[in-house]
């Protein structure tokens, strides 16, 4: 594991020593061809070089180790607030979406079939009631609302300090973290471009009802968006069968 650590230029001193125990584990019980989520390959370590330097500073509060089959990835946060949670990072979502708690919790989701990819979810397709992530999650004890709601208000305290993509960073794992009581802040965001999908996603994911004078205000101006919210309780009015938004 040395050399492999090692070969793929892997900073192990940024990993806790259990992080790099469970990755020991996977390398020596995770050899299938037919798994199609891996420890990353030096076969693909070209085209990993190559996303990197395009997106170095985005990768670097991330030790990603993971890939797929469609090169999307997955890291453990080594930095700040998220320390140790695992997130999720694609060429078509180039946000980092922290998606598992831990190294453990991720593991066993993969073990047990619970994912068989590493594309960031769409909030807005999560079920509820059966979610294969931690986050964003219903389910959880007192104890991990308390933890969770403690970095999802330092997100969002963090997020008023940033600008631009930095900003929209840390608002996208502000919406996957946050509590349902958390949630009314995003309102200030709602109409941002970038930002407003994932927000109503996480309206949708949590049974949340917006103002719906502001749901009618988005769909005048959004096509796109009107079945969610008409879902989330928006009723534009008819005249014969026309919808008027």
């Amino acid at each position: 594991m040395k050399n492999y650590f090692k070969l793929l230029q892997i900073d192990t001193s940024v990993l806790a020593t259990d992080e790099i125990r469970t990755v020991n584990d996977w390398y020596n019980n995770n050899k299938t061809e037919d798994c199609s989520i891996s420890l990353r390959s030096l076969h693909t370590q070209e085209a990993y070089h190559a996303f990197s330097k395009k997106n170095k500073e985005l990768l670097s509060d991330f030790c990603i180790l993971w890939e797929d089959e469609e090169s999307n990835y997955a890291g453990i946060c080594i930095k700040g607030i998220m320390r140790g949670k695992i997130v999720f990072i694609s060429h078509d979502n180039q946000h980092p979406i922290p998606v598992f708690r831990n190294i453990d919790s991720f593991l066993k989701a993969v073990k047990s079939n619970r994912i068989t990819d590493l594309y960031p979810p769409q909030v807005e397709y999560l079920s509820s009631t059966n979610n294969p992530f931690d986050y964003p999650s219903i389910n959880r004890t007192s104890l991990e609302l308390e933890q969770d709601s403690s970095v999802a208000d330092m997100l969002w305290n963090k997020a008023a300090t940033e600008k631009d993509d930095a900003m929209i960073n840390t608002i996208l794992s502000f919406i996957q973290i946050a509590t349902l009581q958390q949630i009314p802040k995003l309102k200030q965001y709602i109409f941002d471009d970038t930002l407003m999908g994932d927000i109503l996603g996480i309206y949708k994911f949590y049974g949340y009802k917006e103002d719906a004078n502001v749901l009618l205000q988005i769909g005048k101006e959004n096509k796109h968006f009107r079945k969610i919210l008409k879902e989330l309780g928006a009723t534009p009015q008819k005249i014969l069968w026309i919808e008027k938004w």
